[in-house]
């Protein structure tokens, strides 16, 4: 018998390769984080992660490869085009949704993050120089927003 199995395998799909390296690419920049980062977080070196990711290569992104990047990013995106493929919607569950005081809870939160960036750069100012530790420290309120703010528009999307 020869190896004609070889040839059963399904092609790569390269709207869904596609999909996952754009949502990727999107988390590192909204993160500030390297593609590596996020290879190294999944448990791969990055011209692994990129070799998955190309349609032309045998290497194929794993179930669980796949469930930990869902994991990992937070953005369903890849299974919503999955399961459009065989014709099924993904529905969240009720229990997920988010509540009206839980956005409300989260917009104080960037308002007083917010003034924190305002309070430290204000005060970083001061002296018409910036120093080390203030940038640092204006950096890290900055990141806070930003935490905030992702935080708050993905609870939007649950409502």
């Amino acid at each position: 018998m020869t190896n004609e199995y070889r040839f059963n395998k399904r092609p790569k799909d390269p709207k869904l390769c596609k999909l996952i390296h754009k949502t990727i690419v999107l988390n590192c920049r909204q993160l500030d984080l390297k593609l590596e980062d996020v290879a190294h977080e999944l448990g791969l070196a990055k011209g692994t992660l990129e070799n998955k990711l190309k349609p032309s290569s045998d290497n194929d992104f794993t179930v669980s490869e796949f469930i930990h990047f869902m994991e990992l990013i937070g953005n369903y995106d890849a299974l919503q085009y999955l399961a459009g493929q065989f014709d099924l919607t993904l529905i969240e569950n009720a229990k997920t949704k988010s509540s009206c005081c839980e956005i409300n809870t989260l917009v104080d939160s960037l308002s007083i993050e917010n003034s924190d960036v305002f309070k430290t750069a204000k005060a970083a100012l001061q002296n018409g120089e910036i120093s080390s530790i203030e940038k640092f420290n204006l950096q890290k309120e900055i990141q806070d927003v930003i935490t905030v703010a992702t935080q708050l528009q993905e609870d939007l999307k649950k409502v």
